[in-house]
């Protein structure tokens, strides 16, 4: 793993109480509401953990960059790119905005991880050869995410953590290794 690509809404925070507010595309009021999100716990201490480790972070979600980047602004978080929904001409479940991400990290696809709530995630994942990981935490509707076949599904943020040490502190890692 070179690079660990997210999805935001549902995966690194818990934006559901927004929701209809951004499909009726009321935005001035989302913007004002972003201070009612929440992170997951322990989505700080991943993100800590494996830029500690030297793994680029990408966010990619099919929200217009100007909540998504006031979002992650919100939180102080730091990602090398963030590719949004006006950044590709296609979007998921089409593989061009992870594969876009990819290029952007200057990493190849097979050495990402990319992590979702729902099943556009996963398919446009496998379709960019990244290793997809479900995120049944934030997952609205976790069959459909299930039967989606990503490489990985992790019930709680703590066990995705704990892969993720597991991971990054064994002697796969220096080999580059899933």
């Amino acid at each position: 793993m070179k690079a660990l690509i997210f999805d935001l809404d549902q995966t690194l925070v818990d934006s559901r109480h927004l929701e209809h507010m951004r499909r009726a595309r009321q935005w001035s009021i989302v913007y004002q509401k972003i201070p009612t999100i929440s992170a997951y716990d322990g989505i700080n201490e991943i993100l800590s953990l494996t830029r500690s480790k030297g793994v680029k972070l990408a966010i990619v979600s099919s929200a217009p960059s100007s909540y998504v980047r006031r979002v992650v602004r919100h939180f102080g978080w730091s990602f090398d790119v963030i590719v949004c929904y006006h950044d590709t001409a296609q979007h998921k479940p089409h593989p061009a905005p992870f594969i876009e991400a990819a290029n952007r990290l200057n990493v190849i696809a097979k050495d990402c991880w990319a992590v979702g709530d729902e099943p556009k995630d996963i398919i446009a994942a496998k379709a960019a050869g990244m290793y997809a990981v479900a995120a049944l935490w934030g997952s609205l509707d976790k069959e459909p995410l299930k039967r989606a076949k990503p490489d990985a599904i992790f019930e709680t943020v703590t066990s995705f953590y704990k892969t993720i040490c597991n991971y990054l502190n064994s002697s796969i890692w220096s080999g580059d290794k899933r």
